[in-house]
């Protein structure tokens, strides 16, 4: 594998999705205007046909290829990446057919340890320099522990992975180097990243009855906006028991929880709670800059307004999916995982990317969430093979597990047309990863203290905590530039 380079031309989309603002000498940030302003059509959602890799003819006899895999999420479509036969079910069956291919290909048989200790066990491997695990599976943040400890291998050092292609996530690879080094990614090899991925339900019953917009051509118009979303929630809105107050039997306009719901909205107005980078790939802070505070503040403006949020969705009752399948609220905002809970929803829905700030903003940007990325542990024991089925299992991928996954969040009474399926082309073609550096600082505090709460003192708020978080990320580039 080639190391990454500073921007490569494949990658500029997603390095622009990271960095999606740039700081002037006068302090101030503007937006990034290195992507065609055109407004995105269906045509622009297909993906160019690319070779199969040119991977070599081994055969290893049988040998295990094992898969340390932390992930035991049950709110997931599916959290394990073997399948032991041939169900019936859609996903199931393409991850067994997809294994099968790669280990016929190779002569090895693949194997899965599923634990929620993954990540410790990984740790426990490496300090006892035991080479039991080809790859591990783990979330960015113990992925970026693990790094900091020396415990993982750079991409850049495992032969036969081509970054570059269409099979592994991009936004996934840029969003998480760091001085283009990048020890941890995703590929269409895990299930994981399609159903963490934030997106934006919306009820088509009620579009229809209140003779609104089509959402599906607003995106392709480059027309889907804050504003635009704002308004048509406030159209649906009504106190419907009459009482002069907005209680549980209303209508709203929006339902989500604090986390998924503010990671969706600043992610989509270009402005994602995370550190960005600089020319270097190196990790900066620059919410505290007018850019920023603009947005938070917009966002935060729309939530309070009366009608719009349902203070009622919360976490414990994802996001007021009850609601929204009552036909209580025209947006409903969640994981693509959580399609499932709206299966048995008897009124019609459709799926849509996350709002932009505004029509001149030049792309549309989608929170990937925290699916398991892919790692490999400084003790393997083979890394020209570990490569080999890396590349070929994401490779695989693209015609089985994509296209059951798809049909997963497509299924039940979400309309399969052709406007369903280029939605999900734009949303998972540009995804946004916010880096676990200082996280809970600059998100979780973030979506939970703020947003949610009509509390815009955001200068105040990172003036206060700049330095605890330029600390921590003096720590991390240390730690980086010391990897040898």
């Amino acid at each position: 594998m080639k190391r990454l380079a500073l921007i490569p031309a494949s990658l500029l989309l997603s390095a622009l999705l990271l960095a999606c603002g740039s700081t002037s000498d006068d302090g101030t940030t503007t937006e990034n205007s290195a992507v065609t302003t055109a407004p995105l059509t269906e045509a622009d959602t297909t993906e160019p046909a690319e070779p199969a890799p040119d991977l070599p003819d081994m055969d290893y006899d049988g040998a295990d290829f094992t898969l340390l895999n932390g992930n035991m999420s049950e709110w997931m479509m599916i959290y394990t990446v073997t399948a032991a036969e041939e169900t019936g079910d859609s996903l199931n069956d393409a991850i067994y057919q997809r294994n099968r291919a790669v280990e016929e290909q190779f002569n090895v048989k693949i194997v899965e340890v599923n634990d929620t200790n993954a990540h410790t066990m990984a740790k426990k491997a490496v300090a006892a320099g035991d080479s039991n695990y080809d790859i591990l599976l783990t979330v960015k943040a113990n992925a970026l522990d693990l790094v900091l400890q020396n415990y993982l291998i750079d991409y850049a050092d495992i032969p036969h992975i081509d970054t570059d292609a269409s099979w592994w996530v991009q936004g996934s690879m840029t969003s998480m180097s760091i001085g283009n080094r990048v020890f941890y990614g995703i590929s269409l090899f895990d299930t994981t990243h399609y159903d963490g991925v934030r997106t934006i339900y919306f009820n088509k019953t009620l579009i229809d009855a209140y003779d609104l917009e089509s959402p599906y051509d607003l995106v392709l118009s480059g027309k889907w906006t804050i504003d635009k979303m704002l308004e048509m929630g406030l159209t649906v809105a009504k106190d419907v028991d009459g009482d002069g107050k907005w209680g549980e039997n209303d209508m709203y306009g929006y339902n989500t929880w604090d986390s998924v719901g503010g990671q969706t909205l600043m992610t989509g107005c270009g402005a994602s709670l995370s550190v960005h980078k600089d020319e270097n790939d190196m990790p900066y802070f620059d919410m505290n800059t007018d850019y920023y505070i603009e947005r938070l503040e917009k966002v935060t403006d729309m939530l309070a307004q009366d009608g719009f949020y349902n203070t009622f969705a919360t976490s414990p009752n994802n996001g007021g999916v009850a609601y929204f399948k009552a036909g209580n609220s025209l947006f409903y905002n969640e994981t693509m995982g959580n399609a499932q809970k709206l299966r048995e929803m008897t009124l019609d829905f459709g799926i849509i990317p996350g709002p932009k700030y505004n029509e001149e903003q030049e792309s549309y940007y989608n929170c990937g969430g925290n699916p398991y990325f892919m790692c490999v542990l400084t003790t393997n024991a083979d890394l020209d093979r570990t490569g080999m089925v890396m590349e070929a299992l994401a490779y695989e991928s693209v015609d089985t597990v994509k296209v059951a996954a798809y049909d997963e969040m497509l299924e039940g009474k979400v309309s399969r047309d052709d406007d369903s399926e280029a939605m999900l082309d734009i949303i998972y073609s540009t995804l946004v990863y916010d880096h676990p550096i200082a996280i809970s600082t600059i998100n979780g505090t973030i979506t939970a203290n703020y947003l949610f709460k009509n509390k815009k003192e955001y200068a105040s708020y990172f003036t206060k905590n700049e330095t605890k978080i330029q600390k921590e990320i003096d720590k991390y580039i240390e730690a980086y530039n010391g990897i040898e």
